[in-house]
């Protein structure tokens, strides 16, 4: 992608410090978006990195500022999720699910994408000796907006109760 392996990891921290400066906004955001609309966000912040890295790899300085939605997809999904398995699930079951959630994202999909990934980098986009890494980023930018669509779809979290039947819980 035309950045020199000595840049490799300074880019990475890029990310990293735009996750840490984001968590710092997340409250503020769910309050105005909701949780559907953060998780989208966060999701939809996927597809846009693997948008740039599928359509523009040409351009380093892209890639590397695109590096922030790093921060959006980690603090906009993955925290968001888990603080509403904690605000809305029984506390006898919220450790079973944020388990559940960390084994599905953490352990199911990095077991599948280090299993898939490699057979079609090898043997399904690769011609000539040269990876095709505009198709292979298609599939992640595919089901990012995806996922997004079944979020939009199908995810209707519950209404926060108000008034004084909200104080006695």
């Amino acid at each position: 992608m035309g950045i020199p392996g000595n840049w490799v990891t300074p880019v990475m921290s890029i990310g990293q410090i735009a996750e840490i400066l984001t968590m710092f906004v997340l409250g503020t955001v769910l309050a105005k978006l909701g949780w559907k609309a953060t998780m989208i966000v966060g999701v939809l912040g996927h597809a846009a990195r693997f948008g740039v890295y599928a359509y523009f790899p040409q351009y380093p300085w892209l890639i590397i500022a695109i590096q922030v939605l790093h921060g959006i997809c980690y603090a906009f999904f993955f925290a968001t999720v888990y603080i509403f398995v904690d605000e809305y699930l029984p506390k006898d079951a919220r450790s079973s699910a944020q388990g559940l959630f960390n084994f599905m994202i953490l352990g199911v999909g990095a077991m599948l994408a280090n299993a898939i990934c490699p057979y079609l980098i090898q043997s399904v986009y690769k011609h000539d000796n040269v990876v095709d890494f505009h198709g292979l980023f298609l599939i992640p930018l595919g089901l990012a907006v995806g996922a997004a669509a079944l979020l939009l779809l199908f995810f209707w979290p519950p209404k926060k109760e108000s008034g004084p039947e909200a104080l006695q819980t």
